[in-house]
């Protein structure tokens, strides 16, 4: 490979990476809006559930089962979304890390691939003949997830989340239909 070929693609190497950081910093910030977001409907949760209604037997207020339900729908609606959108993330960062494991075969160093070999040493990366070489096994989207070790990817791991609001808020429902 001649030295402007290995110019070229070393450019085109720091531009992808550098794209690669900026999504994981948009994910992030996607994270923290919509854990905000249902941080700040719990809080409405708790306000509406303390606003009861008078009661209309007895002396034991009743809470306001339309505002409960409402606030449970869009919960819910809010995790999907969420859960979708990291969805989303997790396609895009896989095919910009094939680029850049793509461009790694042709640079004389590999750090990001060397980077995963170190972080699943008993994994050994595809053949360049396999349909998706430039993915170390590891990048697979649900093996590594139900495989029994110590390390989980982060990307797994945040899309539990949006589902366990969306538990909270069933129950949530689930107390407003059958108080």
């Amino acid at each position: 490979m001649a030295d402007d070929d290995t110019g070229t693609i070393l450019e085109l190497y720091k531009t992808v990476v550098e794209m690669a950081d900026r999504l994981s910093a948009r994910r992030a910030g996607a994270n923290t809006f919509f854990l905000t977001l249902n941080t700040a409907l719990a809080a409405v949760v708790g306000i509406v559930s303390s606003a009861r209604k008078p009661p209309p037997h007895g002396n034991v207020p009743s809470f306001d089962p339309f505002g409960l339900g409402v606030t449970a729908v869009a919960g819910i609606i809010f995790a999907l979304v969420w859960w979708l959108l990291l969805r989303y993330y997790r396609r895009l960062s896989k095919a910009k890390w094939d680029v850049i494991n793509k461009l790694e075969e042709r640079l004389p160093a590999s750090p990001f691939s060397d980077e995963w070999k170190g972080m699943y040493p008993d994994e050994k990366l595809p053949d360049s003949d396999e349909k998706d070489s430039a993915v170390p096994p590891s990048r697979n989207r649900v093996s590594r997830w139900w495989k029994h070790t110590k390390h989980r990817e982060a990307t797994a791991v945040e899309q539990v989340v949006p589902f366990v609001f969306v538990l909270v808020y069933l129950v949530l429902l689930g107390r407003v239909i059958h108080p």
